[in-house]
């Protein structure tokens, strides 16, 4: 929670990989508050009543999983929706050519954007197949698995992308860049 909400306010990329690796580690840990409290809460050195607003947000999360019927796979509704209103934004400052930089580097991570794309058979929107392929990575560096020099060249070109995208989207919430096209 606490690392969550400090994330959502500096980069809104880096917020939504963690919330996905803490949806997976509520999976792995079977959704039992009490391996939960355990092996991810006692973690926090906090006082006793930060710690039991920890758990209860981790407990939330676990009802809200479950609610949506996300025990095996996938992503809670207020993430997809995230990752969705990242797209719109993404797409307006394309659209409105907000910033050169950006432009520069979306025409660039396009074609490998399209080759993940391609390769993973879903159609998920250019931000999504981004943080799709982060998190891949992530996960594999995680298990300590060999990444290839090459996926970790397209790694940074991801990484980079989307760490503009994150500055851009907290300038926005700044209200130090507008957009026509986003509200």
């Amino acid at each position: 929670m606490i690392i969550a909400e400090e994330k959502k306010k500096k980069n809104i990329t880096e917020y939504i990989l963690y919330m996905w690796q803490i949806e997976d580690l509520i999976r792995a840990l079977k959704f039992d508050m009490k391996q939960i409290n355990e092996k991810l809460v006692a973690q926090y050195q906090v006082e006793e009543e930060k710690r039991n607003e920890i758990s209860l947000w981790y407990e939330n999360l676990v009802l809200m999983m479950k609610k949506e019927q996300k025990q095996t796979a996938g992503h809670l509704q207020f993430l997809v929706n995230t990752v969705n209103d990242l797209n719109l934004f993404h797409k307006a400052i394309i659209l409105e050519q907000a910033d050169a930089g950006y432009t520069r580097l979306y025409n660039d991570i396009k074609p490998d954007l399209e080759l993940v794309r391609q390769k993973s058979g879903n159609q998920h929107n250019d931000i999504e197949v981004a943080l799709n392929t982060l998190y891949l990575i992530l996960m594999l560096k995680m298990n300590q698995k060999e990444v290839s020099e090459g996926t970790q060249q397209a790694v940074w070109k991801f990484g980079n992308f989307m760490a503009y995208l994150s500055k851009l989207h907290q300038s926005h919430e700044a209200g130090d860049l507008e957009l026509e096209n986003f509200s």
